[in-house]
């Protein structure tokens, strides 16, 4: 009987051990890779756990996408604000090269002295001009530091058209005047 356990013995020694094998797992490199004992039974089955641990990733993962959205959105609008404010500077320094080349020294407003200046008369008179000699006198009264004469005056509906001449009598340009307003605009 003693020979027989010895013998039993010997050959288990020389046999593979398939119990210790089971727990052992071939990977694709030619490794065996230790498995914990029912660690197959687990990946098919998603614990409690890991579930709630996945919709905490998808929640974090959605608050990322919603900050960088909202990020994007903030760079976007700083753009659109540093654009505006270009463009407003380049008017405004174009606008300041322009009235360095054309010597406007403030005296009078480019598009007309409607505005009170230091100097009198105004860029129409904010009255209504009845006659032709009204609208003569106006004339005269705006134009008088730039050295120019008044041409003919046109009677019209609504407004009186005049000619504005240089010394030499050269039309240089052509004016009507509102008669409700007594406003000037050029129209040559």
């Amino acid at each position: 009987m003693l020979i027989i356990i010895a013998f039993a013995f010997a050959i288990s020694m020389l046999l593979p051990n398939y119990h210790a094998l089971a727990q052992y797992d071939w990977n694709p490199e030619g490794e065996w890779n230790p498995q914990e004992k029912g660690k197959m039974q687990e990946e098919s089955k998603p614990s409690e756990e890991s579930k709630a641990q996945e919709e905490r990733k998808k929640i974090e993962e959605l608050k990322i996408r919603q900050v960088q959205k909202r990020l994007n959105e903030w760079k976007a609008r700083q753009a659109q604000k540093r654009l505006e404010d270009w463009k407003a500077w380049h008017e405004r320094k174009r606008m300041e090269e322009s009235k360095q080349r054309n010597n406007w020294r403030g005296e009078k407003y480019p598009y007309g002295g409607y505005y009170p200046g230091p100097q009198e008369g105004r860029y129409g008179q904010r009255q209504s001009i009845r006659t032709e000699g009204e609208a003569r006198r106006m004339l005269l009264n705006y134009f008088s530091p730039q050295k120019a004469t008044i041409g003919e005056i046109k009677e019209k509906e609504w407004f009186f058209e005049a000619e504005i001449r240089d010394r030499q009598n050269n039309t240089i340009g052509r004016v009507i005047i509102d008669k409700r307003t007594g406003r000037i605009r050029s129209i040559y």
